[in-house]
C-alpha cells in the first residue's frame, strides 16, 4: 500500500513539473569587435510563456524585460577584469482605447527609441530580440581576449508575500569575434 501511494505521488510530481512553462533563456548571443567597437546581438526564449504575463501586459500594465550586458577581459585563473555595463530595459504598455502597444527601449535609464505596434506577435519579436551595434568602445584593446555576457531579469517576486527574490536568467556568455568570424 506504502509503495502504492508512493508512486502515485511521484507520478503526480513528475507530471507537474513536466506541465511547467520553459524557463526563459538567451540564445544565439554573439560579439563582433569592428573599429574599435563591439556589437552584440541575442535572443530571449520563452519570456512569454508564462501566461501571466501576457495578461498583465493586456490588461494595460506596463510590461518590462531588463537585459544586463557586461563585457569583460577574460583572465584565466584570476578575477576577470570589468570593462563596461550596460543596462537595456523594455517595457511594453497596452493601450485599450487605441488597441496598440508602446515600446519603450531604454539604454542605461536614458529613452533610446519608442515604438507602436497593433499586434502582439511583432511586439514580443522586438522585445526579446536585441541587436546593438556599437555598443562598446573597446579602443585598442585586443578583441579575442574579451568576453561578453548577458542575462534577463524580469522584476522581483516574493516569497510568501515577504522575502523578495530577483526574478532571471542563467548569464551566457561568449567570446568576442572579429568581423571575418562572423556567422
Amino acid at each position: 500500500m506504502r509503495t502504492l501511494v508512493l508512486t502515485l505521488t511521484f507520478a503526480l510530481c513528475a507530471s507537474a513539473l513536466s506541465a511547467q512553462e520553459p524557463d526563459p533563456d538567451i540564445r544565439n548571443l554573439s560579439a563582433v569587435a569592428n573599429a574599435g567597437q563591439v556589437s552584440v546581438r541575442f535572443n530571449l526564449t520563452n519570456a512569454f510563456a508564462d501566461h501571466d504575463l501576457l495578461r498583465a501586459l493586456q490588461s494595460g500594465l506596463p510590461t518590462s524585460f531588463s537585459y544586463i550586458v557586461e563585457i569583460f577581459h577574460d583572465r584565466p585563473r584570476w578575477w576577470d577584469e570589468g570593462i563596461s555595463r550596460v543596462r537595456i530595459e523594455v517595457t511594453a504598455t497596452f493601450n485599450s482605447v487605441t488597441r496598440e502597444y508602446l515600446l519603450n527601449y531604454r539604454r542605461d535609464r536614458k529613452l533610446a527609441r519608442s515604438e507602436t505596434f497593433s499586434d502582439l506577435e511583432s511586439l514580443e519579436r522586438r522585445m526579446t530580440s536585441i541587436d546593438e551595434p556599437n555598443l562598446f568602445p573597446i579602443g585598442d584593446r585586443r578583441p579575442y581576449k574579451l568576453k561578453v555576457r548577458v542575462k534577463a531579469d524580469f522584476g522581483r517576486t516574493f516569497l510568501f508575500y515577504i522575502v523578495p527574490s530577483s526574478n532571471s536568467t542563467r548569464w551566457r556568455e561568449v567570446r568576442v569575434g572579429s568581423p571575418e568570424s562572423k556567422p
